[in-house]
């Protein structure tokens, strides 16, 4: 097959949809398939270019043997609706001119947020005249709303229409949660038979090899200290101050520990307010490669996955919560729906009450008591992500389903 994947993030970018297609894409290349990259210059989470990229109009390079071709970008730090409607629209701008000089492929693949990734993915295969995949991650506006990033008027609802012409003019829809393949049925009348379910799942080779932790232990002084991890994005919808607010309500403990790796744009106002409580149990290490992920994760004794108390976010399948899993460490999560609903059914951790610091503080101080259950549910997580969750499979699957679409 010769593949067009056209998404906005991508490796070296560690978000989630990055970390999520860089190793789809990597496999179907391995698998002997021709696979083209068209993205944005990285700079997600913290809207600056990476070291060594330069926002021009257009760059190709190569990525393990992946053909990628880079387009101008609006680029801004800003967390505001302008800016970012200027990232994503002059992005969907320069890619889609970008993509007449393209060669013709047999089918496009859309991954979406943003929404005009989907618009312009249409514009392609309806001018190659080929299929289009959609992959979508997150409803959109509807997540962009919860999060108040736009306000329920007549732009939402323009985009919200646009969104349901999307979704029922693609060929085949591939989600990363059952509960947005609920919400394509029940609210956007989609078919059901053009909806693929294909979680984010976990590297189980990455996760589960033999990991050295010495060297986090060291620099960060947590040796024999009981951590308490969070990894990724600390941005409005993991709502993060959570965090330091349970940090603050175990500040006696003196032998747990929070550590906050990751950045985004809530970074400098949770340190600030950590300061500010004088709280010496907080670490923050700032992005980190993906690479030193397997460490992080293994050295730690609990993992967070905090949310803000939104109905959008119920829906969500965080891509962190396969990592916690493949490494065999027990969860905490504090927002009902699909994501703790997996936690609950495979016993690897538990639901707190949302937005509260001390329910949080009480979860944490369970788990502190009591080794065993951690070990247990330890036990239960790498069994049941090796069962469930192997991206390896996944991919295959990914692969059937992106052939049934030739001729």
């Amino acid at each position: 097959m010769r593949i067009l994947l056209y998404t906005q993030y991508f490796p070296p970018e560690t978000n989630a949809p990055a970390n999520r297609w860089g190793y789809f894409a990597k496999y179907l290349k391995e698998k002997g398939h021709e696979i083209t990259v068209l993205t944005s210059y990285p700079n997600h989470p913290l809207g600056k270019i990476f070291d060594g990229y330069k926002n021009r109009w257009c760059s190709k390079e190569s990525q393990d043997d992946l053909e990628i071709i880079r387009n101008w970008t609006y680029i801004s730090s800003s967390r505001k609706f302008i800016p970012r409607f200027l990232n994503y629209s002059s992005f969907a701008f320069s890619s889609f001119i970008n993509s007449l000089f393209l060669k013709k492929y047999d089918l496009i693949i859309a991954s979406l947020p943003p929404l005009s990734v989907g618009f312009i993915g249409q514009k392609i295969a309806k001018k190659q005249k080929k299929p289009l995949v959609l992959d979508v991650r997150d409803l959109w506006p509807e997540a962009a709303e919860e999060t108040g990033y736009l306000k329920k008027g007549w732009l939402y609802f323009y985009f919200l229409k646009k969104a349901a012409k999307l979704y029922h003019q693609t060929n085949t829809i591939l989600v990363n949660s059952l509960a947005i393949s609920e919400k394509l049925v029940c609210s956007y009348g989609v078919p059901k038979a053009k909806i693929e379910y294909l979680p984010n799942g976990a590297d189980l080779k990455f996760f589960q090899t033999n990991v050295d932790t010495s060297v986090i232990d060291k620099k960060y002084n947590i040796q024999k200290k009981f951590v308490v991890l969070y990894t990724g994005l600390l941005g409005y919808a993991q709502a993060p101050e959570i965090m330091i607010e349970a940090a603050d309500a175990l500040r006696d403990k003196k032998d747990i520990v929070f550590l906050i790796v990751g950045t985004g744009p809530l970074e400098e106002e949770l340190k600030i307010e950590a300061r500010k409580l004088k709280l010496t149990n907080v670490i923050f290490t700032g992005l980190r490669p993906h690479e030193e992920m397997p460490q992080f994760v293994t050295l730690a004794d609990i993992c967070l996955i905090p949310y803000k108390n939104k109905e959008t976010f119920k829906d969500n399948i965080p891509s962190k919560m396969f990592d916690y899993l493949a490494s065999g460490t027990p969860i905490i999560i504090n927002l009902e729906g699909e994501a703790s609903s997996i936690l609950l059914k495979s016993q690897t951790g538990i639901l707190v009450k949302p937005e509260n610091p001390q329910f949080l503080a009480d979860g944490i101080l369970k788990l502190y008591a009591d080794k065993f259950l951690r070990e247990k549910m330890g036990t239960l997580a790498k069994t049941y992500a090796a069962n469930n969750f192997d991206k390896r499979e996944i991919s295959q699957k990914l692969e059937i389903i992106l052939k049934t679409l030739l001729p």
